[in-house]
């Protein structure tokens, strides 16, 4: 039997939500200008005029506004972003890592695995890795804007994602026996809980060029139980809109694997 195609679903673009580890400077901005010194930052963050969107919404939400000093080659460059803190609920659409490294991620028959699992994974020869996992963000969810953001993190940090999702998976598989069976019928997916994450200890990273870092890390308590749950339960809109974005996350972690895409 021959069969019958369907064209895979095009991936919508997703902004990309950021971590800074203590090594970016940062200082406020306020009525159209920087304030104060720069200086080390951690927390979560969004670079401004990425998708107006969003914009929109985090100013109506009231978040505010720094200007991170950026390393480049040859220099620094200054860019705006909207400061989300040290902590954020994010809805990650994804059916979970498959392995606990960046490099079994993408080992064998993982590979595919993880491109299924919507999950981006891209190491260059030459090059840094890169991970990433697309979701929504519980504090846009709250005013009302339903736009994909991409958490996207480098080298050994993917790492920390990979744990912090697979954190996130022991806590969906907690949740299978708590709900109602009659009216969840189906196990529980990740984006069906909305998952905190915060800062973690200062760490020292580095075989010889030493620094030190701080990571972020899955909030999820040890002890899971219904009213924890019911306190991060997902609305219906962003259950409906995992499931219309399904196909298309997928699509965009292969093309993610195949080195598409992995400058956004």
């Amino acid at each position: 039997m021959i069969g019958r195609n369907k064209p895979a679903p095009t991936p919508v673009s997703a902004v990309a939500l950021q971590w800074a580890n203590g090594k970016s400077y940062a200082r406020p901005f306020e009525k159209g200008a920087g304030v104060g010194r720069f200086a080390p930052h951690v927390g979560f963050y969004i670079e401004i005029g990425k998708d107006g969107e969003i914009d929109e919404a985090l100013g109506r939400a009231g978040i505010k506004q720094i200007e991170i000093r950026h390393q480049r080659e040859g220099g620094s460059e200054i860019a705006r972003h909207w400061d989300l803190g040290a902590s954020v609920k994010f809805y990650p659409i994804t059916s979970g890592p498959v392995a606990t490294t960046v490099a079994s991620s993408l080992a064998g028959a993982n590979a595919r695995k993880t491109r299924d699992a919507g999950i981006g994974v891209y190491w260059p020869s030459d090059g840094r890795s890169k991970t990433a996992v697309r979701g929504l963000l519980d504090v846009l969810v709250r005013v009302g804007c339903l736009r994909l953001v991409q958490l996207a993190v480098r080298s050994r940090m993917g790492d920390v994602l990979l744990a912090v999702l697979a954190d996130h998976a022991r806590v969906a598989e907690a949740a299978d026996d708590l709900v109602d069976r009659e009216r969840h019928p189906e196990i529980i997916c990740l984006h069906e809980i909305a998952l905190p994450l915060g800062e973690a200890d200062e760490q020292t990273w580095g075989k010889v060029d030493t620094a030190e870092v701080v990571p972020f890390k899955s909030l999820h308590p040890a002890k899971i139980d219904a009213e924890y749950l019911r306190g991060l339960w997902r609305p219906d809109a962003v259950n409906a809109l995992a499931y219309r974005e399904w196909e298309a996350i997928q699509t965009w972690a292969g093309d993610y694997q195949a080195g598409k895409g992995t400058n956004d």
